[in-house]
């Protein structure tokens, strides 16, 4: 239910809709997503049915509308630093996008039409897909949304370009499908750092201090999987960490430990599987 293509044309706004409700940390089947905006293979998803469906998630779709590129930008790049992740309109309002952060003159899009899904624009590129041209009367706009959370979110993504193209490399591909069951077993094991909290470790640190003794132990126990393979594992899970700012408070390290090494070890049991030893 993360990052991969849709299987449909007809479901782009579900899926553009389901990622910006990622990036503020909560995770929705497009299915669900799709019931609730009335979507449909003949009409595909409008914006009164994405704004209705983001209204059952607790989130209001800010409408923004400029008729020349460098005030569309400016808006849309205010929203991002804001922490909206924004849903526009391209291709003639024909398809919805994603834009989840502006970096270095970078939009960082997420596109469910495409095999990779996560795409970096140029200013230019991005609003050469943008650009609506109206046929009656030859006017010029540029439409999208700022998704915006009613509660505050318990935490947000944060990507950067290099974490974005770090997704989209082919041997990540894993991650990207992945990205929620990774998110939500996380989120039992970690906490998201908050500006105060300071009896904390990063789950980076963490993993320099235990991985070899987990890798180890689950690897040597069962006896199939590689070190490599486990610690891309371990890798996967401390990206997510990263990405949405979470951290293991000190009093549960112990707890961190022993959830990792079940997690690891289900994992290691559902690939190879394993006979009874007792």
């Amino acid at each position: 239910m993360s990052f991969y293509p849709q299987p449909y044309k007809y479901q782009c706004g579900p899926f553009a809709l389901k990622y910006g409700l990622v990036m503020l940390g909560r995770f929705e089947n497009e299915k669900e997503i799709g019931k609730k905006a009335g979507s449909t293979w003949w009409y595909g998803t409008d914006e009164i049915g994405l704004a209705k469906a983001a209204k059952s998630f607790d989130c209001k779709m800010k409408y923004f509308r400029r008729e020349n590129v460098k005030d569309a930008i400016k808006i849309l790049t205010y929203n991002l630093k804001r922490g909206y992740p924004c849903i526009l309109s391209v291709d003639n309002w024909e398809h919805w996008i994603t834009v989840i952060n502006e970096q270095r003159g970078k939009f960082i899009v997420v596109d469910s039409a495409l095999d990779k899904v996560i795409v970096i624009y140029s200013h230019i590129q991005l609003a050469r897909r943008w650009k609506y041209i109206d046929d009656e009367n030859g006017e010029i706009s540029y439409d999208g949304y700022a998704l915006v959370s009613n509660n505050k979110p318990t935490t947000k993504a944060k990507f950067s370009l290099e974490k974005a193209r770090y997704v989209m490399h082919d041997r990540n591909r894993g991650l990207a499908r992945k990205w929620d069951s990774y998110f939500n077993d996380l989120i039992l094991i970690c906490r998201p750092r908050f500006p105060h909290s300071t009896k904390t470790i990063s789950f980076n640190e963490f993993l320099r201090r235990h991985e070899k003794m987990l890798v180890n132990q689950i690897a040597n126990w069962h006896g199939s999987p590689s070190y490599r393979e486990l610690q891309k594992i371990l890798d996967d899970m401390q990206f997510v960490a990263e990405v949405y700012n979470l951290v293991i408070y000190i009093e549960d390290q112990k707890k961190a430990l022993i959830d990792l090494a079940a997690l690891l070890m289900m994992y290691a049991c559902g690939r190879y599987g394993m006979d009874p030893i007792y």
